[in-house]
């Protein structure tokens, strides 16, 4: 029997609460009010390095930034008034299935598009070797940043979903993954989680020396995937304090899940504009990655099923396999060429977490599966309903949990809403598009 046949057989009832109470978080964190101001107060401490009449390529990475798209057009408009002339090229590894066009598919759909930005984008996967540490990776530059008189970089810094240290993800990793594309990416994870934090800092300075890499528009994002902070960074200052301390304040904004323990993890959707992972092993307190003991925690998840793909992540379905349970609704949408190439890419962080799950006909039946295999008594299992791993500030608590959530202090509830499917799908306390 073929497997599409079979899904569709797959049914273990278990009880459900009829009811869900929705909660809403509070975090204190600072926020950007002006994006465009601050966009252009970070480049400006770039520009003594720039003349007018000079090429610059501006590097735009896949992640899912907030406001992106505002972003690049805010850095090259700034550019412009300078007197530069910008080009964007993508700084993403073997994102866009590693190819020219995807790459720029992929930031098309992100909102960076020539007419919105008001400069060219071009894009390769051609590279030259820039450099190389002693007794560790060689260096990587594609051919589209090098033919510029500089470039700079707009990177997010945050905590990494696959490993620690005092440097994770920002413009030094970006460096190598991201001016290196797939052959820069390959060979970096080949040296997995402690490859990257023996080496980042000497990669920065070998960028910094080497090429005409002059630093980046960084940003640190807040627990509402909002701009907490936008400011910028030489190519002296990545890689070395400047990165490190604001890597702190990054964990520090970082959103959680405010419960110790939880039975049953339902996300709504996962993808590459979410997380690198698909979903955030920080948020999960789930890493799965080959050779790494560290667990991520709290909170203690039983069991995650997950339930759609985001059409940003263009078919990636990276990270599915931190999951437990999902749907025929998610596999149907899944482009396995992208994903097990930004898989493989990825070194010892790709095999654990690129399984497919238990997957199910629709949302109830998945949900299901979930309860009945999380540890604990089905009828009063604790179960939370998110978004996503990006969005904490308002989520849904089966009755369960209620007590735990009027006691705790960044936590107001807002009222019951219905549990509610129609044919199985989930209509509240959100709506999912059946496949």
């Amino acid at each position: 029997m073929r497997l599409l046949e079979q899904i569709p057989l797959l049914n273990f009832p278990a009880p459900l609460p009829k009811t869900l109470l929705e909660v809403h978080q509070c975090f204190d964190v600072p926020a950007v009010t002006d994006v465009r101001a601050a966009v252009r107060a970070a480049v400006e401490h770039l520009l003594p390095q720039i003349k007018a009449g000079d090429t610059v390529a501006v590097g735009v990475g896949s992640r899912g930034i907030a406001h992106i798209g505002d972003l690049t057009k805010y850095t090259v408009e700034r550019l412009i008034e300078h007197g530069a002339q910008p080009f964007v090229v993508p700084a993403m590894g073997s994102h866009g299935g590693a190819t020219a066009e995807g790459q720029l598919e992929m930031l098309n759909g992100l909102g960076v598009t020539e007419a919105f930005i008001g400069c060219p984008m071009r894009s390769t996967m051609d590279t030259k070797q820039i450099g190389q540490i002693p007794d560790g990776p060689a260096l990587y530059q594609g051919v589209d940043s090098i033919a510029a008189d500089h470039a700079i970089l707009i990177s997010r810094i945050k905590p990494h979903t696959d490993f620690r240290g005092p440097l994770e993800s920002g413009p030094s990793k970006m460096c190598v993954i991201g001016w290196g594309k797939i052959q820069g990416a390959q060979i970096m994870h080949s040296y997995a989680g402690p490859g990257f934090r023996r080496y980042l800092a000497d990669v920065a300075r070998i960028y910094e020396a080497n090429t005409n890499f002059r630093g980046c528009v960084a940003v640190v994002e807040n627990a509402y995937d909002e701009p907490g902070e936008i400011f910028g960074l030489t190519a002296a200052e990545v890689g070395a304090k400047p990165e490190e301390d604001a890597q702190i304040r990054a964990k520090k904004y970082m959103a959680s899940i405010p419960f110790e323990h939880v039975d049953v993890l339902v996300v709504k959707e996962l993808g590459k504009n979410i997380s690198g992972a698909g979903m955030d092993p920080n948020i999960l307190g789930r890493l799965l990655v080959i050779r790494e003991r560290e667990t991520y925690g709290p909170p203690d998840v039983g069991t995650i099923a997950v339930l759609d793909l985001t059409e940003e992540s263009h078919g990636n379905a990276a990270g599915l396999g931190l999951a437990n349970v999902t749907t025929l609704r998610l596999l149907n949408k899944i482009d396995f060429f992208a994903t097990v190439t930004n898989g493989v890419t990825s070194g010892t962080f790709g095999p654990m977490r690129g399984g497919i799950p238990w997957t199910m006909i629709n949302d109830e039946r998945a949900i299901q599966v979930a309860v009945r295999t999380c540890g604990q008594p089905w009828a009063t299992s604790k179960i939370v309903f998110i978004d996503n791993t990006l969005r904490l500030d308002r989520f849904w608590i089966s009755p369960s949990l209620r007590d735990e959530a009027a006691a705790h202090s960044r936590l107001t509830l807002k009222g019951d809403v219905p549990l509610a499917f129609d044919d199985g799908f989930i209509q509240s306390p959100w709506k999912l598009k059946r496949e």
